[in-house]
């Protein structure tokens, strides 16, 4: 399948080889990582923020973990905890909230020259709110240098009042020549970008129409009960 859907990522596969780089930006236990290790042999660098997650990442030679919250600069922030834990967020404080504690932060930028990354050929986020950030604290050019980045948008969370800044951040993107496929239904849960320097038109066309083939698929199984 050209656009699989990992973990509730949409990405597109044929870019994605053993000489990859993936950067997953809230990597839970590294389960997103994993799957693409094993089938495509790419190199994986996982952040995580909660402390028990990252220490449960089995890391190997081409799955590297690192526990930082991503945003848009380095330092230290509050990490609200949930009783889910895949609603631990820097942003707010979940109905299901059982704690705060502090983690360090650091931005890409300053995380690709730490750790000597040269480059990534996917990114994925999944942090809770916090990928607004992480967009504003990376430039243009770093942005225009990815070919794909697959992003779980938090505008589904009204209490977070993400919606103009998802819609400005999506037209900032499509300004440096990406093309934004929404997969998610309602709201922009699963939204990936192609950039059109690494993706060929008809690959945004195959795109576009996987997302209704699945679309028709979810109507199809319930009117099938």
């Amino acid at each position: 399948m050209a656009f699989p859907c990992i973990r509730g990522h949409h990405i597109y596969a044929s870019l994605l080889n053993s000489e990859s780089v993936i950067l997953d930006l809230g990597g839970h236990k590294g389960e997103f990582s994993s799957i693409l290790n094993e089938k495509h042999g790419c190199t994986c660098h996982v952040l995580e923020a909660m402390p028990d997650l990252y220490e449960g990442i089995r890391q190997s030679e081409q799955l590297h973990a690192y526990h930082f919250a991503a945003g848009s600069q380095d330092g230290s922030m509050e990490f609200h905890i949930s009783s889910n834990p895949e609603s631990n967020s820097l942003r707010l404080k979940s109905e299901d909230h059982v704690g705060t504690i502090i983690v360090p932060t650091i931005s890409i930028p300053s995380f690709m020259n730490r750790f000597e990354i040269k480059k990534i050929d996917l990114l994925k986020m999944d942090i809770e709110g916090a990928e607004i950030d992480v967009f504003r604290g990376m430039s243009d050019k770093l942005l225009q240098s990815i070919p794909q980045i697959t992003v779980e948008f938090h505008d589904f969370i009204p209490e977070m009042q993400l919606e103009r800044e998802v819609i400005e951040c999506i037209n900032r993107m499509k300004s440096l020549g990406f093309a934004c496929i929404v997969f998610s239904r309602y709201t922009h849960f699963d939204v990936l970008f192609l950039n059109t320097r690494h993706c060929s038109i008809f690959v945004i066309l195959l795109a576009r129409l996987t997302k209704y083939f699945h679309g028709l698929g979810r109507i199809i199984r319930r009117f099938l009960g």
